[in-house]
């Protein structure tokens, strides 16, 4: 309903100057608008993919968990470079059907990227994929583990 609501704000007959922001805030709503809907016919988990992207820390490792449902976790791409952790993903498919008289192509693809905390072996990363679900553990490198400590809060 916002998007109805920012339309009546730029109708031209209220005679009402537009300012340029209400018009690229409408624009990137239709553009929403029109992703959803163009997606959904072929959404076999590309369009969710990559969505739910959430990051723990715990005293050993750092967690990354990834929703990468309806995906081959072979072709997934995980790398590490300047403190940043990429995941993306690419698949294309190209079809035809009966004698060749009609053709389809499908391509798809998705890049997250989240940036890591300083003091992390990043060599010693690893990634696992189970049920649409990909975990990356990442563990503190000793410095790391060195300079941090739990500080006791004492209640009076």
């Amino acid at each position: 309903m916002e998007l109805m609501t920012k339309l009546k704000d730029i109708i031209p007959w209220k005679r009402k100057s537009v300012e340029t922001q209400d018009v690229m805030s409408l624009r990137d709503d239709i553009n929403q608008l029109f992703d959803r809907f163009l997606m959904s016919p072929f959404e076999t988990g590309f369009a969710r993919a990559g969505q739910g992207l959430d990051m723990t820390e715990t005293d050993e490792h750092v967690i990354i968990r990834a929703e990468v449902p309806g995906l081959d976790p072979k072709r997934l791409d995980v790398q590490v470079r300047s403190g940043v952790l990429q995941i993306s993903y690419e698949q294309e498919h190209e079809w035809r059907d009966n004698g060749g008289q009609g053709a389809g192509r499908r391509y798809a693809a998705f890049h997250r990227s989240v940036a890591l905390p300083e003091g992390l072996d990043t060599l010693r990363a690893e990634a696992t994929c189970k049920h649409g679900l990909l975990m990356i553990r990442i563990p503190w490198s000793e410095e790391a583990k060195e300079r941090s400590r739990r500080i006791v809060v004492s209640v009076e």
